[in-house]
């Protein structure tokens, strides 16, 4: 297979080079875009599970994929999410944050390795990762554990060597979210997130890890989030505005592939029309625009023509970047280095988990406790909910810790296991704290995602008041997801953090059971916000 040659390519062509098309919501959509794509007039399209629609008959994203590969004469971007990991792999992979507490550039290169041979196995070749942004504000619901580390310099490091892997394999990476969303609470699925430097201030902090992966990596792509930075520009945000992607243009230098993030967010749709926002987004020097999965391919290419046609984007702009999309999509030429990981890459995955495990301690000098007496762990599980569209009651899958609960069954024969919501109602809690008045000994396994639409990482406020009450039994808490949950737990013997996946959750569980060392050290700093205002830890 061949790339595109720009100059055979007609300005409708060109505009469909720029679209980054999302999963088909029906049949005659997904028509349409297999017609674009015969007509080499998309650019590229992300496919993905977390986007078919429950009354669209096909319901396996392979089955458009495999398709679209099979119409396409030329490289498209195939895009993906891979943020732990391939989604459809069998390796189990942290969150970044892991991979920051084991502080190890060469398994970070291993990590972007296995990933990148994995998605290029399944016809994937284009990475929306790794994520960038510095977990600087703890109430962040948008990082947290999404994040490599707390400080520039460690995210640097991290991407570059991650983004290394990647790029060796033939993968292309869109380092996110520029300029950053670290500094934020906000979630944009939600609202506009704000960033209050100037231009200076961006340039020598948000965009650092930027700067350090161009010189180092050689960075092939960056995406650009909905993000105001008013001292910049008070009009618009990154994802609109000519200012702020000339300043990762023009002052730091970068030559590759920009994209928006998705147009589905309406903490931008809010405040710009969806048609505008494609617009505009061609004209302040984006080269692709990832549209809205809940529109049609047909109606995001039709905005963006219109956009062209009226003369608001120039067919100088669309040539330009036309080129830069051919030049990334000719990247993805590149065959990974083999077609399937390793025995020995299997291992280094185990690796990367069983060096993140970190832990603090209070009052205590070992994070184990004895596994033959009598103790109750708790298990945090998730919501039962109402799926919106069919009515049906579903389980929040977003909060499993089976792995660790089978460990730590293996480990502690002589421990009962109770579970418990997240935001449990009175009768779950009576029925609770009913059962821990049998208990000496007790131990709480928590985990708090870092996940749109939440609008927080943190522990809920029932949670928080079980931690008060439980203070005086409690010998550890085993917690996974984001660590910065742990600011509110006050002074609790042993915190061991498990972050994400489940080896890593088998050696938090190993750790309790004093079966394994943790190494990890956390890279983000845990600043106790505990409004506990009674007894301390109680010393036996």
């Amino acid at each position: 297979m061949e790339g595109l040659d720009i100059s055979k390519l007609s300005p409708e062509q060109k505009v469909g080079q720029m679209l980054l098309a999302r999963s088909p919501i029906n049949q005659k959509d997904f028509d349409y875009v297999i017609d674009l794509v015969k007509n080499r007039c998309l650019g590229g399209i992300h496919i993905s599970y977390k986007h078919l629609r429950d009354d669209f008959p096909v319901k396996s994203e392979r089955v458009f994929l495999e398709k679209i590969l099979e119409t396409a004469d030329y490289p498209i971007l195939m895009c993906e999410d891979m943020e732990h990991g391939f989604p459809q792999s069998k390796v189990s992979l942290p969150y970044q944050l892991a991979l920051g507490s084991a502080n190890d550039e060469e398994l970070c290169y291993e990590y972007g390795k296995v990933v990148a041979i994995e998605a290029k196995s399944k016809g994937y070749n284009l990475v929306f990762g790794p994520i960038v942004d510095i977990a600087q504000n703890p109430d962040s619901c948008m990082v947290g554990s999404r994040s490599f580390a707390g400080t520039k310099e460690q995210v640097a490091r991290m991407a570059s060597a991650v983004i290394r892997g990647y790029q060796d394999q033939g993968l292309v990476v869109t380092a996110k979210h520029y300029p950053g969303f670290g500094a934020s609470p906000v979630d944009s699925h939600i609202g506009m997130v704000y960033l209050e430097g100037d231009e200076n201030d961006l340039f020598e902090n948000e965009l650092y890890p930027y700067r350090y992966t161009i010189e180092h990596a050689n960075l092939s792509g960056v995406m650009v989030g909905h993000i105001l930075a008013p001292k910049v520009d008070p009009k618009y945000p990154a994802t609109l505005s000519p200012k702020l992607i000339s300043l990762l243009r023009d002052r730091a230098g970068f030559e590759g592939l920009i994209m928006t993030d998705s147009f589905a967010m309406v903490g931008m749709t809010n405040l710009f029309p969806l048609g505008e926002c494609h617009k505009l987004a061609m004209k302040a020097g984006n080269d692709m625009v990832m549209t809205s999965y809940r529109i049609t391919s047909r109606e995001a290419y039709e905005y963006m023509l219109d956009g062209y046609k009226s003369g608001m984007v120039s067919e100088e702009q669309i040539t330009a970047a036309t080129k830069r999309v051919i030049a990334a999509q000719n990247l993805t030429l590149k065959p990974a280095s083999q077609n399937a990981v390793t025995g020995e890459q299997m291992a280094k995955a185990e690796e990367m988990c069983r060096k993140s495990i970190a832990v603090t301690l209070c009052g205590t000098d070992t994070p184990a406790i004895k596994t033959d007496e009598k103790c109750l762990f708790i298990i945090q599980e998730g919501l039962s909910y109402k799926d919106p569209l069919s009515g049906t009651v579903k389980q929040d899958g977003s909060i499993d810790v089976s792995a660790a609960v089978e460990t730590l069954k293996a480990e502690f024969k002589n421990a009962d296991f109770v579970t418990i919501a997240e935001y449990p109602v009175k009768p779950q809690l009576e029925f609770l704290l009913k059962i821990t008045l049998e208990y000496d000994k007790l131990v709480l396994v928590l985990r708090h995602r870092t996940l749109s639409y939440t609008g927080t990482s943190d522990a809920s406020k029932p949670m928080i008041s079980i931690i008060d009450g439980l203070r005086p039994k409690l010998e550890a808490i085993v917690l996974f997801g984001c660590p910065y949950a742990a600011r509110e737990f006050g002074e609790i013997k042993r915190i061991i953090y498990g972050f994400d996946g489940a080896i890593c959750q088998k050696y938090a569980a190993l750790t309790l059971a004093g079966k394994h060392k943790a190494t990890g050290k956390l890279p983000v700093k845990i600043e106790d916000r505990s409004i506990y205002q009674g007894y301390k830890m109680v010393k036996k």
